[in-house]
């Protein structure tokens, strides 16, 4: 027993000592890092006078490139130019372009400037090593280099010229300004002043930093404790944007003993107002003095802050998406709207919060970001990027090779077989007519709602998050996922002020967009009553918590459905199948029955176009890639055409820009074309009142009539004319006919109409006309050829099939073959 108890107490003694070894070793760690942390702070430090002269050189001298325009005053000089226009009150913030800095040291590296060695009294080799460190002192170090950058910019700042903005507000800041002066010049009585004017009273401007191409976009779970301070490159979504509200930067005082002006300048979130007087004259006299708030004085900035969250695709599996709050200033005020995909630049920083706040947290820190440039992933129409000039010239190239808009449609979701039709009729959605606004204050919408409603595995959702995709501004939704007050607007209580404010919905937050609805069936029926004010008055009436307002929702509604019984039943009437209310069908313009049905010929295609889009995979990515690093392969060409389409399909940022060339024009109709349009909707309502009730597939309204003018308008100008010709009324016929053709080859009773007999009907109806009977018969061929369009038949089948009535000497011709009339009339 003693013996254990030895070798227990001895197991313990060694423990401990291993214990204490380690404790020791990881202090030893611990001071060895601080240490090694405070000798490259203290380096870093050593560096700061030499880059802060190398800030002024580069804000003096740097020049731009041969490619770009010279300015008429600076010449190449960009810095020169851009402070100019900063004097000018033309601009409000300067951006340092971290990639002019990058080409400008990397000059400066190889040749240093013998006035800088001269000047800052250090050897050559020690000024060239610190300009090699300076970028990554700039990028880690963001706050003092831009202190650094904004007294570099306030020296070099030239005097306004001729082209000064009078429209803004610089004339009464210069009033302020002047009074100011004379004011220090009276207390100082000739001496220099004592509290001389901050930098950024006197100046309109800011100075923020414009990321590398090379820098690294960042996951917001890669933020760490060493990237504090330092200027950081994030993928995000935009959850939530707060008001836009003026935040003091300079807070001025006026002493009401001795007539002093104090500044005080703000740098944080809070500030302490002072309590005495500093002036000369009230510490002579040993008083307090009386300080006054100055409103009048005060240099305020515009302040926004919002919520920013991971993408989708950044968060890990199980994993919930982090945010983080982000605060913008100036001109980056009021850029970005809630459901953005952005890229943002800018300093990742703790809040400084005061003493009772910090002292209730802890060690725990709260960070932010404080923006410095945003970049948009999807520009909108009314935007314009970089490459635009770029991507309309393709767009240009491409329409004069003719057929675009039949090219445009099929890269609509290129891997997905078949459906043309449908393509066509998103690409007219996403181009869509324009609003018309009357003079008695009346609109009428422009946008194009269309339901896609049919058999599972038909590609209803693959096709909505292609649209979405392209869209530049879309939100995508299910029928399940959402409620009433998720898709309107609802009413929450700020967290931080109590307030009660309204948080818009789904169809608000697509305004002047697309809003995709998946699973349109599935929704409750109170749920979707919610959506008819927006689909026809484009806006939501809210009044709730004592808030009563109306919301734009100036939205395109695109949505997606199941018929009643899972599958589409032929054997019940088509009224029967969509069982949705006749008031949410009338504002629908297109309605779309796509069905699932068995042809041997159509199945086969089918089968052998999804092996090519599985097999041809690696190697259009590949292709896409290449595209994407140099290859100036031109969007069109047919040598990257894996699918068999005849074209290589456009990408999203082509669809877009020809998109936003389409929405630049507004057609209007032909006054010859308004009488097919009147005979067309005529026909539409005659042929429904005399067909069977339980056949109809839609309801015919004066909307439908609305409908047809839309689409005319929206092809005309997907071809980029300024006037709706036939031919545009022509594809608007077609396509509200064949959105119900699957549904007539499913048909059991209805299956192949003779069109022999459709060409008869039709000049039988027209014969008996009055205009008709007065031109002695004759029926003109150009009105026969547009009235079977409304039956799905080309001229050609409208052709053949007078011919063969021509053979049975029923009817005949004029010579010319234009006009055609019975030999013997029809009862």
């Amino acid at each position: 027993q003693v013996s254990n108890l030895d070798i227990e107490s001895g197991l313990l003694s060694e423990n401990s000592c291993d214990s204490e070894r380690g404790a020791m070793a990881g202090n030893a760690t611990r001071e060895s890092v601080s240490k090694n942390a405070l000798v490259i702070a203290r380096e870093a430090a050593g560096r700061f006078a030499q880059h802060k002269e190398i800030c002024k050189k580069f804000v003096r001298s740097f020049e731009i490139g041969r490619e770009n325009q010279p300015d008429f005053k600076f010449g190449r000089r960009k810095y020169k130019a851009l402070l100019q226009r900063a004097a000018n009150h033309h601009l409000e913030t300067i951006f340092v372009d971290l990639n002019d800095v990058e080409a400008f040291l990397s000059q400066e590296i190889q040749d240093p400037d013998p006035l800088l060695l001269e000047s800052l009294q250090v050897p050559k080799v020690q000024l060239q090593q610190s300009i090699e460190l300076m970028m990554v002192d700039i990028e880690e170090n963001a706050l003092r280099y831009m202190k650094y950058f904004y007294e570099a910019c306030d020296a070099e700042l030239p005097e306004r010229d001729a082209n000064f903005n009078p429209q803004s507000s610089a004339l009464a800041r210069d009033a302020v300004h002047q009074w100011r002066e004379r004011q220090l010049a009276q207390q100082s009585g000739g001496q220099p002043p004592a509290a001389a004017i901050p930098v950024r009273l006197k100046n309109n401007f800011d100075v923020r930093f414009q990321p590398r191409d090379s820098a690294k976009v960042l996951k917001m779970r890669d933020l760490s404790a060493g990237k504090v301070g330092a200027l950081v490159k994030l993928d995000c979504l935009v959850a939530r944007v707060s008001q836009v509200k003026p935040k003091v930067e300079v807070v001025t005082y006026h002493c009401e003993v001795c007539g002093a002006e104090i500044f005080q300048s703000v740098e944080s979130e809070r500030y302490t107002p002072p309590k005495e007087c500093p002036s000369q004259r009230c510490r002579d006299n040993k008083q307090a003095g009386k300080l006054r708030h100055n409103i009048r004085t005060c240099k305020f900035v515009k302040y926004q802050e919002m919520r920013v969250q991971e993408l989708s695709s950044h968060v890990p599996v199980g994993g919930v998406p982090r945010s983080i709050n982000v605060v913008l200033s100036g001109d980056l005020t009021r850029t970005v709207l809630p459901g953005d995909a952005i890229t943002v630049t800018g300093v990742y920083t703790p809040y400084q919060l005061p003493w009772f706040l910090a002292r209730a947290n802890g060690t725990m820190q709260e960070m932010f970001i404080d923006a410095h440039s945003i970049r948009k992933h999807k520009n909108g129409y009314s935007d314009q990027d970089q490459d635009e000039q770029k991507t309309m010239r393709k767009v240009g190239d491409a329409w004069q090779k003719g057929n675009l808009y039949e090219n445009c449609a099929k890269s609509i979701a290129p891997e997905i077989f078949g459906h043309l039709d449908v393509k066509k009729a998103l690409l007219l959605v996403l181009i869509g007519a324009f609003k018309k606004t009357m003079q008695d204050g009346m609109k009428i919408r422009g946008d194009i709602h269309c339901l896609m409603m049919g058999d599972p595995g038909v590609a209803k959702s693959q096709l909505l998050k292609q649209v979405v995709n392209i869209a530049p501004r879309s939100v995508y939704t299910t029928g399940k996922g959402s409620s009433g007050v998720g898709l309107t607007a609802s009413v929450v209580r700020d967290p931080m002020t109590s307030e009660v404010s309204l948080e818009g919905g789904a169809l608000v937050l697509a305004d002047m967009g697309i809003c995709c609805i998946d699973e349109f069936d599935k929704m409750e029926e109170g749920d979707r009553t919610a959506i008819h004010e927006v689909m026809e008055q484009q806006s939501v009436s809210i009044a709730k918590a004592g808030i009563t307002t109306t919301l734009n929702t100036r939205t395109t509604v695109l949505a997606a459905a199941n018929p009643l019984y899972g599958r589409y039943n032929p054997y019940k009437s088509p009224v029967e199948n969509i069982d949705l209310p006749a008031a949410l069908l009338s504002r629908f313009d297109l309605l779309f029955l796509l069905l699932d049905t068995v042809d041997n010929d159509k199945d086969r295609q089918l089968a052998i176009h999804v092996c090519k889009v599985h097999s041809n995979y690696d190697k259009q990515e590949k292709r896409v890639v290449d595209d994407k690093l140099g290859d100036d392969t031109q969007a069109g060409s047919d040598d990257s055409d894996v699918l068999n389409l005849g074209f290589r399909p456009f990408d999203a940022s082509f669809m877009r820009t020809y998109i936003r060339k389409a929405k630049s024009y507004e057609p209007m109709i032909d006054d010859q074309l308004q009488k097919s349009i009147v005979d067309a909707y005529v026909s539409m309502r005659d042929d429904e009142k005399r067909g069977d009730i339980d056949s109809r597939k839609s309801y015919t309204t004066p909307r439908t009539l609305l409908a047809i003018l839309r689409l005319s308008q929206a092809h005309a100008r997907a071809r980029f004319s300024e006037k709706v010709e036939q031919q545009d009324f022509d594809e608007a016929m077609r396509l509200l006919k064949a959105s119900k053709e699957s549904v007539e080859l499913s048909a059991p009773a209805k299956r192949g109409a003779n069109p022999l007999d459709l060409v008869y009907d039709i000049i039988s109806d027209l014969s008996r006309r009055d205009s008709v009977q007065a031109a002695d018969g004759w029926v003109d061929m150009a009105h026969i050829v547009s009235m079977a369009g409304h039956k799905a038949l080309s001229r050609e089948m409208v052709v053949e099939a007078i011919e063969n009535w021509e053979s049975l000497s029923v009817l005949c011709q004029n010579l010319e073959r234009t006009m055609v009339k019975f030999i013997v009339p029809p009862a």
